[in-house]
């Protein structure tokens, strides 16, 4: 059976004493065997690094990291930034700021004694003008380099679509399956990521169907999305939307959650990981912050 993985920092409350109750409370759920860690996020710092290797459940082995908030925190400021960028310079930023994780990465290792980072999820910037080729070059940079055991991953985020506002617009699926089968690395789904790109529930199930027939599929995700703007922002936003009926508005239900579990299924090797990231009400307790993720969880495993 793969791991399970939240992404905790999704719905992490503020204060420290509060988020150290958090990950407290999920190190007690027995189907919980990792966290995603977002990059920079609290790996940015010696300090903070600390902290995480101290209070993140010591028997969880089954943790990831996604750079898609310091990529999105580059793209914003330099369109050009990107592993697959055909801009030269944009490339070479984006490789540098893989190294920035890679230092950290070894550091977090060494707080935490335990090399438990099982898979990093990198992503095909920039907006628009992704390059395959450029990835490829990216892919044979980053596959010199010591992760600390860590195994890289492609994230599918949503392409760009002629006509319609990116939320990321990266490569395609198609273009990033076959990098991964050419660099001999696995495939991340994100639900609620193919769903922005299609607009529809069938579009992350042929993304997860895609993948598994070309034998890359590595992890799947779930975070919902939906048309109508929310507490969490406006319409097809990639914003960690519940699942329904926890958010009325969300696409993904258990039915759309059982769908793509399925499809995940018809691959001759199992997954690595599946896993829930969701964004909570501002104002919801620790308890009912879990409460979010398990319902996730128990629809994947009906």
């Amino acid at each position: 059976m793969p791991s399970f993985v939240v992404g905790a920092y999704a719905s992490l409350p503020q204060g420290r004493e509060a988020q150290e109750t958090y990950y407290d409370l999920l190190g007690e759920q027995p189907w919980i065997e990792g966290t995603e860690l977002p990059f920079p996020g609290d790996l940015a710092d010696t300090a903070d690094r600390i902290w995480l290797a101290g209070h993140l459940p010591k028997h969880w082995r089954g943790n990831t990291v996604t750079v898609i908030p310091g990529t999105m925190q580059h793209v914003w400021k330099d369109p050009n930034f990107g592993l697959a960028s055909p801009d030269e310079d944009g490339r070479k930023v984006a490789l540098a700021f893989m190294k920035q994780l890679r230092e950290a990465l070894a550091d977090f290792a060494q707080w935490r004694a335990s090399q438990d980072v099982k898979f990093i999820e990198i992503h095909s910037a920039p907006t628009r003008i992704a390059s395959r080729d450029a990835m490829a070059a990216s892919l044979e940079a980053l596959a010199q380099l010591d992760w600390s055991g860590a195994k890289l991953v492609i994230e599918h985020c949503d392409k760009y679509v002629e006509g319609q506002k990116p939320e990321k617009g990266f490569l395609s699926i198609e273009d990033e399956i076959a990098l991964c089968g050419s660099a001999g690395i696995g495939l991340t789904v994100n639900w609620g990521r193919s769903v922005v790109e299609g607009r529809t529930p069938e579009t992350a199930v042929a993304h997860v169907e895609a993948a598994a027939k070309a034998g890359v599929l590595s992890g799947l995700m779930f975070s919902g999305t939906g048309p109508e703007e929310t507490q969490y922002g406006y319409g097809w936003i990639d914003g960690h939307l519940p699942m329904n009926p926890d958010e009325p508005t969300s696409l993904m239900d258990a039915a759309a959650i059982k769908a793509a579990v399925r499809a995940a299924g018809t691959q001759e090797r199992p997954l690595d990981y599946l896993g829930a990231k969701v964004c909570v009400p501002k104002d919801a307790t620790v308890e009912e912050r879990l409460d979010y993720l398990a319902r996730i969880h128990e629809a994947v495993v009906a």
